[in-house]
């Protein structure tokens, strides 16, 4: 039987990254909705550069809202592929569907946030690529 240590570490490790995506665009969200935050950003914004206006403040808030919105579905879907993942290869159960699952997970998350998922992404793929990869030793059947 083949240990499958290595692929549940680095699955568990891709999947708190995952959701710290999840984590950074609730973060992105909570600032881009929070008045105080928009005001004192309009007003740096502005300041920082004169030909700069208030509506290209607001343009850049909304952008960073949409980008928070993705962030958190994409964490959250990368997040629960990595679990599955993971269910799926402890005890060797089925390590091709789960190496299946973890590559789908690496191109969810290295790709869905433009290469800023590189951590996470990585992490699945070599697991992926492991679990798919490792075969177990032939028993020794001769007595």
């Amino acid at each position: 039987m083949v240990k499958r240590t290595g692929e549940v570490v680095m699955g568990i490790f891709a999947i708190i990254f995952s959701f710290g995506f999840t984590v950074l665009g609730v973060l992105f969200n909570a600032g881009a909705n929070n008045d105080e935050f928009s005001t004192s950003f309009q007003q740096s914004f502005t300041e920082s550069d004169p030909t700069l206006t208030s509506e290209d403040a607001d343009l850049f808030l909304g952008v960073m809202q949409s980008l928070g919105t993705g962030m958190i579905w994409l964490g959250i879907i990368a997040g629960i592929i990595g679990i599955l993942a993971v269910i799926f290869i402890t005890k060797n159960k089925k390590p091709v569907l789960s190496g299946i699952l973890f590559i789908v997970g690496a191109l969810i998350i290295g790709i869905g946030t433009i290469g800023a998922g590189f951590v996470p992404g990585l992490l699945y793929l070599i697991a992926g690529i492991m679990a798919l990869v490792r075969k177990p030793k032939p028993m020794d059947t001769a007595l």
